[in-house]
């Protein structure tokens, strides 16, 4: 599993001010703990996460949290000139196995999780549930696999949001490797990962694994930790 998590997370102030957003409190516990708590629900074996801002902090808490796999830590050193496509080119070195990719502020329900552990192939977990209104990071859907997404799409008959979910292995893998290269060749480093997911989307198509709304929550902001409040209290109940 891999957390990019180097973000400052201007956003979330004054949550960020003094801490990563990773460790905002959610029911009184750091975000990123509930996730390395469903992780380890899930058997997963080794957990690598990017570190950036206030890395000391995120690797000291990290460290703490009571039930975890085991962690690997990768610095992004120009975390506050950078974005994510530079963290996650950082974590190649582990790109040898299959590998499940989650957003540092993004917490996924239990059930969505274990089917994204347990998927036989490379997936892109979309809410399909949502209004086209609603859509942040919007997929375009032909025949099961996302074909396109963007911010700017126009509204299509099938259509979802990819919130930070993937899994990725072999060609797969390769080619969103390379993918990265040509962006990062080009300099651009300011950009998110998932414009290189969208050069795969678009020249291959990608798998999707559907999701709804209840089964995750971005803490991008304020309004947003509530939510995410309401998702560790449905999986206590689901799950207990």
């Amino acid at each position: 599993m891999i957390i990019p998590a180097a973000g400052v997370g201007s956003r979330l102030r004054p949550y960020t001010d003094e801490a990563p957003k990773a460790l905002v409190p959610v029911t009184g516990t750091p975000l990123i703990w509930h996730t390395m708590r469903r992780l380890a629900k899930v058997k997963v074996s080794e957990v690598v996460v990017v570190c950036g801002y206030r890395s000391e902090m995120l690797r000291t808490s990290l460290r703490a949290c009571p039930e975890a796999p085991p962690i690997r830590f990768v610095d992004n050193p120009d975390f506050a000139t950078t974005n994510s496509i530079v963290s996650l080119a950082l974590t190649r070195p582990f790109w040898d196995e299959p590998f499940c990719l989650i957003d540092g502020d993004v917490l996924v329900g239990r059930g969505l999780l274990q089917r994204m552990v347990d998927s036989p192939r490379d997936v892109l977990a979309v809410d399909t549930s949502k209004a086209y209104a609603d859509i942040d990071m919007k997929v375009r859907i032909q025949d099961g696999r996302a074909v396109d997404f963007g911010k700017d799409l126009e509204p299509s008959p099938l259509q979802g949001e990819f919130f930070g979910v993937s899994r990725w292995s072999g060609d797969n893998a390769a080619r969103f490797s390379s993918a990265i290269d040509e962006m990062l060749a080009a300099g651009r480093v300011g950009d998110w990962y998932e414009f290189a997911m969208r050069k795969l989307a678009i020249a291959h198509g990608l798998d999707v694994l559907d999701a709804t709304s209840d089964e995750w929550a971005e803490v991008d902001s304020a309004q947003d930790v509530p939510v995410a409040a309401a998702l560790v209290e449905r999986d206590e109940v689901n799950f207990s």
